[in-house]
């Protein structure tokens, strides 16, 4: 009987060991489309609540299509409703650029200002959009390849919605009781932080972006609906994206030496924009679905980006929420059976 116990768990374990390895040379293999896997997968957990309620109405498959549609028609019309306000207004960008580089040319912020001829202070609004070309053109050096990522990643949001569950009960199935526990409290905190990074984070751009309409219009200088798409984008950033907005629109206010407006910018529009959204709006939404504190998850961020790249703005979160998940599991795990030991 022993014999054949072991028989039975040595052939489980060389399965195991060349189901892992196949997935390791897989990970090698396409180890390039890494950054488009991981966003995929974050957005598929992200949308899985909705794909199960929409599931119970039609066929999973149609459920799975449907969101990965809408997902593909959203992020279109945003991407085009973003390049329309901002050519729209190349103009007066431009003149915003112009009147920042020419009012502190001469002042202690010179240092920061990128390095133009006069023929680009000349035409602002041409050096601007080829400065964004030139930007464009650096990251997405091979367009078909671009493109062949923009399939693969809704392609595979679409398996993963659709196969996402099936796929993880079927690992969990082998796992004893107490490890399918452990394993279930890590995945509940890897979901709750994703979603986290993803619904909240969104919500708190809509949040500023609605916000900033009026306190644009009633600053006075038009163009509302620029600086709200702007700063909207920028709050995408945690922590540094509206501020570093606000900061570069009150330098334009000093350039321009209307100091008032400056002082605007500081005393409401700070708070309005970005204060009470950073610290009170997102860590409170994170504190309802997280169970780790907000500071952990904005250290997972700020370790994950520089060195991980875009990517690091799940993994790093991810990461951290999953150490200090581990070590509450093994602190709890390690007190039992002390108790135990002591009782004995």
């Amino acid at each position: 009987m022993v014999y054949m116990a072991n028989r039975w768990l040595g052939e489980d374990m060389h399965l195991w060991i060349l189901i892992v390895g196949i997935i390791l040379i897989a990970i090698v293999a396409f180890w390039p489309l890494m950054t488009v896997f991981v966003w995929t997968i974050a957005l598929a957990v992200a949308l899985m609540p909705l794909h199960q309620r929409l599931s119970r109405v039609v066929k999973p498959s149609v459920s799975a299509a449907f969101l990965t549609l809408w997902i593909f028609l959203i992020i279109l019309a945003v991407i085009s409703a973003v390049a329309n306000i901002v050519f729209a207004n190349i103009d007066y960008i431009g003149s915003i650029a112009t009147a920042l580089v020419t009012g502190l040319s001469h002042t202690g912020f010179a240092s920061l200002l990128p390095p133009l001829t006069v023929s680009q202070l000349n035409d602002m609004p041409g050096t601007i959009v080829q400065m964004v070309l030139n930007a464009v053109t650096t990251t997405t050096a091979n367009p078909m390849l671009l493109i062949l990522q923009i399939i693969i990643f809704f392609l595979l949001l679409s398996m993963l919605l659709y196969f996402g569950e099936e796929i993880w009960d079927n690992a969990k199935r082998p796992l004893s009781k107490k490890a399918a526990a452990g394993i279930g409290r890590l995945t509940e905190i890897t979901y709750n932080t994703i979603y986290s990074l993803i619904i909240i984070q969104i919500s708190a751009a809509l949040i500023c972006f609605t916000l900033a309409i009026p306190f644009f219009y009633f600053l006075g200088y038009g163009h509302e609906l620029l600086f709200a798409t702007i700063i909207g984008l920028c709050m995408l950033i945690p922590l540094i994206g509206a501020q570093l907005f606000l900061i570069i629109f009150m330098l334009y206010m000093v350039a321009l030496g209307d100091y008032t407006s400056a002082a605007i910018v500081i005393i409401i529009g700070y708070p309005l924009l970005s204060g009470w959204i950073d610290f009170y709006y997102r860590p409170v939404m994170m504190g309802k679905r997280v169970a780790v504190h907000p500071v952990f998850m904005m250290i997972g961020i700020f370790a994950g980006v520089p060195f991980m790249g875009i990517v690091g703005f799940i993994l790093g979160p991810v990461l951290v929420a999953l150490v200090v998940t581990g070590c509450k599991i093994y602190s709890e795990y390690t007190n039992t059976h002390t108790g135990t030991d002591n009782g004995t």
